[in-house]
C-alpha cells in the first residue's frame, strides 16, 4: 500500500507577501496542497481567512506562542515584551526554547485558547487540526494544554517534535491520550534546521525515501510566498518561499510525482483513519 503524506501550505496569514503566494497558487485548479495552515494572530490574519476559505482546503490552527512579530489574543503578561508582542525563541537555529520557562501555565492555556476561539469565530467551525509554528508543541509546557484541547475537542495533532525530529517519549504521550496524530514532519526547504530539508528539485528520491522508512502518515509543508521587504524584515525564510511557486509554474511533474506516489490525505482525513 502508498504511505500517506499530507501536503501543508505553512505560515499563511504570516504577511501580505505570503498571503498574495498563497492566493496565487490556490486559485490554480491544480493540484498542490491537501491543507493549509493559517497563524491566529497577525494583522494579515483576516485576509487569510478568505484566501483559505476560497480555497476549499483542509485548514488548520498554527498556534504561535514565541513569534516576537506577532502579538498575543489575550492578556497573558508572561508570554509578552513590553511593547506587548510575544516574547521570541532565544535562539531558534540552536532550538533554544528555554524562553518557554518563564511563562504562566495560566497564561499559556489562555492564550491557546483566545487562537482557538479566533479560529471557531472566523471560520464557523473547527480547525482540521492543532499544530504550533515553530514547533513550540515539543515543549511540555505548551504540549499538555495542547493535548488537553484536542482531546476536549476531538482534534488531531501534529507530531510534537523537538528540533523538527521525532520525539519519542512526547509522541508516545500523544498517541496514549487517544489523540490521532502524525509520524514525521519534513519540509520542503533545503536549508531548513541543519540541513534537514529537502530541495524540491534535487532531493525527490531522497524524501521519497524518507517517508517510505516510516509508519504512519508524513506530513510535507511547503513554506510559500512572494517577497517583499516586510517579510525579509520579520522572517529568517523569505526570497526562499518563490521557490515553490517557480516549481509550480515550471516543473509541475515534480509535484505530479508525490501525488503518484503517495496517498496524499489531510488532517480530516487523518482523524477518521
Amino acid at each position: 500500500m502508498k504511505k500517506k503524506i499530507i501536503i501543508t501550505g505553512h505560515d499563511l496569514g504570516l504577511s501580505q507577501s505570503v498571503n498574495s503566494g498563497y492566493k496565487y497558487l490556490t486559485e490554480n485548479k491544480a493540484k498542490l496542497f491537501s491543507e493549509l495552515s493559517i497563524l491566529p494572530n497577525s494583522k494579515y490574519s483576516a485576509d487569510a481567512v478568505t484566501i483559505a476559505k476560497n480555497s476549499g482546503l483542509s485548514t488548520n490552527l498554527s498556534i504561535s506562542l514565541v513569534n516576537s512579530k506577532l502579538k498575543p489574543l489575550s492578556t497573558c503578561p508572561t508570554l509578552t515584551d513590553t511593547n506587548g508582542f510575544l516574547k521570541n525563541v532565544n535562539n531558534f537555529s540552536a532550538w533554544d526554547f528555554s524562553v518557554i520557562s518563564s511563562f504562566d501555565d495560566r497564561d499559556i492555556e489562555n492564550e491557546i485558547n483566545a487562537q482557538y476561539q479566533w479560529f471557531i469565530k472566523n471560520f464557523g467551525h473547527k480547525p482540521s487540526a492543532l499544530v504550533t509554528q515553530k514547533g513550540e508543541v515539543g515543549d511540555p509546557k505548551i504540549l499538555e494544554p495542547i493535548i488537553k484541547l484536542a482531546k476536549s475537542e476531538n482534534l488531531p495533532m501534529r507530531a510534537p517534535l523537538w528540533r523538527w525530529r521525532t520525539n519519542y517519549g512526547a509522541q508516545s504521550f500523544v498517541e496514549s491520550e487517544g489523540i490521532k496524530t502524525t509520524s514525521q514532519f519534513l519540509v520542503f526547504f533545503r536549508d531548513w534546521q541543519d540541513g534537514q530539508g529537502f530541495d524540491l528539485e534535487t532531493d525527490m528520491d531522497k524524501l521519497i525515501s524518507k517517508v517510505n522508512s516510516v509508519d504512519g502518515v508524513t506530513e510535507i509543508a511547503f513554506l510559500a510566498g512572494f517577497c517583499d521587504q516586510e517579510l525579509l524584515d520579520m522572517s529568517s525564510i523569505s526570497w526562499q518561499r518563490g521557490q515553490i511557486i517557480s516549481i509550480f509554474k515550471r516543473k509541475y511533474h515534480l509535484i505530479e510525482r508525490l501525488y503518484q506516489e503517495f496517498d496524499v490525505i489531510n488532517y480530516t482525513d487523518l482523524l477518521h483513519m
